[in-house]
């Protein structure tokens, strides 16, 4: 899918920086080539890959998903990173119940709890 995805972390109302460090574990294994000098890079999973942008800083942007594997990988690193998933167009998807109350009022409405890629998936596929 190539619409954009943002990993934004959240607290009281308002953005705040995420663990680009725990995130970038996550995400290792899977980068074809170490991010350039701009936080780029594609990460790759065995039936598809993806465009992630801002690697190492507080959020991260990602498009151009393809197959369904990176949809676990999204929210194993939004889980590490501390981030709620911001698909445009699409409810905010967090991974973690207690995250709602650092949620901006405006995107507390519609907001869904997903704990695995196929329940990404499926919110973003309902939308």
């Amino acid at each position: 899918m190539s619409f954009d995805i943002f990993l934004q972390s959240f607290a009281g109302g308002e953005a705040a920086p995420g663990d680009p460090v725990a995130a970038r574990r996550v995400l290792d294994p899977y980068l074809a080539a170490p991010p350039d000098g701009n936080g780029y890079a594609k990460v790759r999973t065995d039936d598809g890959e993806a465009d992630v942008y801002g690697v190492g800083s507080d959020s991260l942007m990602i498009n151009h998903a393809s197959g369904t594997l990176i949809w676990q990988v999204v929210v194993d690193v939004a889980e590490a990173g501390g981030y709620v998933i911001l698909p445009i167009g699409v409810p905010a998807c967090l991974v973690r119940e207690e995250m709602t109350g650092d949620l901006p009022g405006e995107l507390r409405d519609g907001a869904v709890v997903v704990r695995s890629g196929a329940e990404l998936l499926d919110a973003v596929a309902r939308a």
